[in-house]
């Protein structure tokens, strides 16, 4: 069984490792006789995060993908010579199936007697893509306002509390404090260990490979679609199949980014389908290169109206904070490596029927947030869900509840 990808569908709707210049061949051997098949190719693990359009034309459907599987001795020993992002790996028991699962997630360990926090790199590439239907070449171009807006969206996206430190009251707790702020996904995280990390420096903050951002073009096939914007105007949204979208992602993560960085390629009401249907709003992926195991982040700016609770910066909280999470993305993964797989949970936020994996974002999509960035422009994040939640555990997060801005008060209730 694959990892699940939500979408939306409707009817005519709109691999080795390289330690610096010498190759880690013992790395590369044992990583490479994990993956079904051996190199290359390397199938893809990607999660998704789905859209709704407001008309209720389009509906959720689950699909799957092939994954890779990753053993997390070797992805340790990656990590140390930076063959891949830092992270930590504990365990937790489950009271609702009496067993024990692994979880691993980029940064420290919060559960240190003295938590500390990690800075990863991050690689900010703005994608323009030249949309072809083949009559029709429509440019989506990140470098220039969204619909109804004066300012471009590059500059808002990475002005955004993703990028940079605002204030978090999660729960009535000031997540914050002690930190003079924090971007979004490290709020979130310290708010998801709270008992543990808040009189601490805990986090996992991003920093920028170069103070400008990295404007490349790519030139891709998909159906254009004329939509509407809240403003009143009129915009292009286009719809390209993930499989000819990723393969392009990849090519952009390999040559920009190291593995042990953070590729986020952001691009501007362009949307993936897989199969006709339609709309994978963003997603993060982990893949096998001969730099290392490279995780990655694609999301889409997106104008607001199009979608139901879906404003500017909100698909990517749910990828960033999932990627943080859950960055191999290994939950039942066939022969093993059944990292960050939980009890089963769903009919809840995108999920329709079950999954049993780590993604915060998930079940609690279309849920919208409102916060005050740079120079007074609103943003809008979606509720993340802690990890408590999935393991039916006590919560350990702010408050004593199981969500950053408090929509679960109680953990998933029952297994799927």
């Amino acid at each position: 069984m694959g990892q699940k990808i939500h979408r939306a569908f409707g009817p005519k709707v709109l691999t080795g490792l390289w330690v610096g210049a010498t190759l880690s061949a013992s790395l590369v051997a044992g990583l490479a006789s994990a993956q079904p098949g051996g190199l290359p190719p390397i199938p893809n693990t990607i999660h998704a995060a789905n859209g709704s359009n407001p008309s209720g034309s389009w509906k959720g459907k689950s699909i799957t993908l092939p994954h890779s599987r990753y053993d997390l001795t070797l992805l340790s020993a990656a990590a140390a010579t930076g063959q891949t992002v830092p992270f930590w790996t504990a365990t937790v028991t489950s009271p609702v199936d009496t067993r024990s699962y692994s979880m691993s997630m980029v940064g420290s360990s919060p559960f240190a007697a003295k938590p500390t926090p990690t800075t990863i790199t991050y690689v900010p590439i703005v994608l323009r893509l030249h949309v072809s239907n083949g009559s029709t070449v429509a440019v989506l171009d990140p470098t220039k306002p969204a619909c109804g807006d004066t300012v471009p969206i590059a500059t808002r996206f990475f002005n955004s509390p993703l990028f940079q430190k605002v204030t978090y009251i999660s729960n009535g707790q000031n997540v914050t404090e002690g930190v003079s702020g924090a971007q979004l996904v490290s709020a979130f995280q310290r708010a998801n260990f709270w008992s543990y990390v808040k009189s601490t420096q805990y986090g996992v903050n991003l920093t920028p490979s170069t103070a400008t951002p990295i404007v490349v073009d790519a030139n891709v096939t998909g159906a254009l679609y004329t939509i509407g914007c809240k403003s009143g105007k009129t915009a292009t949204l286009a719809a390209i199949d993930i499989n000819t979208f990723d393969a392009v992602m990849q090519s952009l993560t390999y040559k920009y980014a190291t593995a042990s960085q953070l590729p986020t390629i952001l691009t501007y009401n362009a949307v993936q389908t897989e199969s006709g249907g339609c709309c994978i709003l963003g997603y993060h992926n982990a893949m096998m290169t001969p730099k290392g195991v490279q995780t990655y982040a694609v999301g889409a700016y997106i104008d607001s109206g199009v979608f139901s609770g879906v404003d500017d910066i909100s698909t990517w909280s749910h990828e960033l904070a999932e990627w943080m999470d859950d960055p191999f993305v290994q939950a039942s993964v066939p022969g093993g490596g059944n990292d960050d797989l939980t009890p089963s949970w769903g009919n809840v936020g995108q999920v329709q029927g079950c999954q049993n994996n780590l993604e915060v974002g998930d079940p609690l999509s279309g849920t919208e947030f409102a916060i005050t960035g740079t120079g007074g422009f609103v943003y809008h994040y979606q509720d993340l869900a802690f990890h408590d939640w999935f393991y039916r555990t006590p919560s350990k997060g702010s408050g004593g509840r199981y969500s950053f801005a408090g929509t679960f008060t109680s953990s998933q209730s029952t297994v799927c």
